[in-house]
């Protein structure tokens, strides 16, 4: 069994607020189409067997070719929704600075986990995306899963066994991809390759 995760492809800039999710829900950019398109090329030859994307709109574009050759409904699952920032979302760094200068010092230092104002803590997120994978094990075959940044670097963490706080030590570019295979003999997730971009 293997799984596909990818960062959702480069996102358009602009205001595209949603009333029901808490970051911006921004439709892919006209380079992201470029990416989506290298994606489909390098997954044609691929068993790919279930699509799973967040609630983003970004993931599902990202992945609208697959999905269309593939005939294969996307199942969206709110778990692979990015990092609750909560009450950061919208701010400048200076203004974060300002505002919540105990927060800001321990996402610069990043030695300890820590609550964005009104959102998430690193640990509460990342159980959300442990329970997704968790359920992965009793669900046999290939699939795809188009995430964001931040959730599939806490999803790295946990495969690590590192604290969640080293999460800022990984970076997934747009559209890159995370691939990694279940190890039936020894009962665990086996990392395959981080980060590979195509274009």
């Amino acid at each position: 069994m293997t799984l596909y995760f990818i960062r959702h492809a480069d996102k358009a800039k602009g205001d595209y607020g949603s009333s029901n999710l808490p970051h911006l829900d921004q439709p892919i950019s006209k380079y992201g189409k470029k990416q989506a398109k290298a994606l489909y090329n390098y997954f044609q030859n691929k068993q790919i067997d279930e699509i799973y994307v967040s609630e983003y709109i970004r993931t599902e574009q990202t992945i609208r070719a697959i999905i269309k050759r593939r005939k294969i409904r996307p199942i969206t699952d709110k778990r692979l929704n990015e990092i609750d920032l909560g009450d950061l979302i919208g701010l400048t760094d200076e203004q974060f600075q300002n505002k919540f200068p105990d927060i800001w010092k321990a996402y610069q230092d990043r030695n300890i986990d820590f609550r964005w104002p009104g959102g998430e803590t690193g640990v509460e997120a990342q159980s959300r995306i442990v329970s997704f994978l968790d359920e992965q094990t009793n669900r046999p075959g290939d699939k795809l899963i188009v995430a964001h940044d931040g959730i599939i670097r806490l999803l790295l963490c946990h495969l690590l066994n590192i604290p969640v706080y080293r999460r800022f030590e990984f970076q997934i570019g747009t559209a890159g991809i995370m691939e990694i295979e279940w190890d039936k003999d020894h009962q665990v997730w086996r990392i395959i390759r981080f980060n590979q971009k195509l274009i």
